[in-house]
């Protein structure tokens, strides 16, 4: 069957069945009136898909005729990765669908088709809007090819914020929340949310054992087709053997990794740690956190702290998942902060000379600008003061007035050594009752 036959009938075949008629609404905002190309980037499974859609019956209520609007997924197992399958697209719709004036084109994982790139640039000037997705680092701006410098306007999904799992449950937030008993239900959902993270489908699943199965299913399907596949990895148990022990780690370090996988068996250099990691970097699995240092000697030597993009997924290939309750709600703080990245140029690390740590430090043109602690459970005394005492420390030493601690459900506002330290709930964070300061 010749390409341009089967792009007929894969257009054919949305036409006929279209977007979902329950689509939720996402909080992304997105303009489709700039003449840039639209790039929504992100893990696999976010959302992404469904954005599109959300954004197609933006358009139709805004007056766009449905007949302009196509969508075509070319992980669709009739295509294969061969650039003619963008060469027959636009004479494909032309003659199928006799369509004329501007055309929306919905691109989802177009990155999987050799030269898209150069396809885009030259059909950039047309009367057509693009939009597209992919699974893929390589679509950031930092990383998009440089045919297509200056032509896009790139959003990076994520899984589903807290607020936005709320409206999946149906739960309304309101002002007096804080107030009201409801406040333990919202504490319950919580619990669900660190649990099993916020990929669409997993929220709206109700059994616990699904969730899992599904989440499992997600890791083998982001190792396969956004690793393996992608990058031409021939040790996949050795993946997945990493991905698994990342899981479990905090600090990342190459030779220690290296070392621990020998002990189990896993003979792997210290340079493939490093790629393997790399690797599921650009498949937004994972991030990273520098420490905090000013000389690029100390931000190259030092551990990263290490982060997942979702805590479900996170929990779902844990071994000590039950005995890492705090580490899951850092991931959480770091994943809400990920998400308001405009307020700030980036996020580290800090650590003294004596082994005080500070977990996030918000940093704004190479100055540090808010300090972060997490904390799961402060009713531990010892634990509260050495919290304390490391945020002290670093508030000292950047000569700031006010740092943060934010715990599960607890509430304080002190004042140490002339310093002021606040204790935050995080759903009171992630619901926006209470906020950072970025000044």
């Amino acid at each position: 069957m010749s390409v341009r036959r089967i792009l007929k009938d894969v257009l054919v075949d949305w036409k006929e069945f279209g977007y979902p008629g329950d689509l939720i609404k996402r909080q992304y905002k997105i303009p489709l009136n700039t003449k840039s190309i639209t790039v929504l980037t992100g893990v696999r499974r976010c959302g992404k898909t469904y954005l599109m859609f959300q954004l197609m019956r933006e358009l139709i209520e805004s007056g766009v005729d449905e007949s302009r609007i196509f969508y075509i997924n070319f992980e669709d197992e009739r295509i294969t990765p061969q650039s003619e399958f963008l060469t027959e697209l636009i004479p494909a719709i032309k003659e199928t669908f006799n369509v004329s004036g501007k055309l929306y084109l919905f691109l989802d994982e177009i990155h999987n088709i050799p030269n898209w790139d150069k396809w885009l640039r030259r059909h950039e000037l047309r009367d057509i809007k693009f939009i597209i997705s992919g699974s893929t680092s390589e679509l950031t701006p930092e990383e998009i090819p440089k045919s297509l410098g200056g032509r896009t306007e790139t959003y990076v999904i994520h899984p589903l914020s807290f607020r936005e799992f709320l409206k999946f449950q149906n739960v309304r937030v309101n002002k007096n929340l804080e107030f009201s008993e409801r406040r333990y239900e919202i504490l319950r959902l919580l619990k669900i949310y660190l649990e099993y993270g916020g990929f669409p489908e997993i929220v709206l699943l109700k059994d616990k054992r699904k969730k899992l199965m599904k989440l499992q299913e997600y890791f083998s399907a982001i190792i396969y087709r956004d690793i393996v596949k992608r990058r031409n990895v021939a040790q996949v148990a050795e993946l997945e053997i990493l991905l698994k022990l990342l899981a479990d780690t905090t600090l990342f370090s190459a030779s220690k990794m290296e070392n621990l996988m020998k002990n189990f068996g896993y003979r792997i250099s210290k340079a493939t740690v490093l790629k393997y990691k790399a690797f599921a970097e650009k498949a937004f699995f994972i991030h990273q956190l520098s420490i905090f240092s000013r000389k690029i000697k100390d931000v190259l030597q030092y551990p990263r702290r290490i982060y997942f993009i979702d805590t479900g997924l996170r929990r779902a290939i844990s071994r000590n998942w039950g005995r890492s309750f705090g580490n899951m709600l850092e991931n959480l703080v770091y994943l809400f902060l990920l998400r308001n990245k405009k307020a700030f140029t980036n996020l580290a690390y800090w650590r003294s000379p004596g082994n005080l740590e500070v977990d996030l430090v918000i940093e704004s043109n190479l100055r540090a600008q808010t300090l972060v602690q997490v904390c799961y459970d402060v009713a531990d005394e010892k634990t509260k003061k050495r919290e304390e005492k490391s945020l002290l420390k670093a508030l000292k030493e950047f000569g700031l007035k006010q740092g943060y601690i934010i715990t599960w459900d607890y509430e304080e506002k002190k004042t140490l050594n002339e310093k002021t330290i606040l204790y935050i709930p995080f759903w009171k964070l992630a619901l926006g009752i209470r906020q950072l300061s970025f000044d």
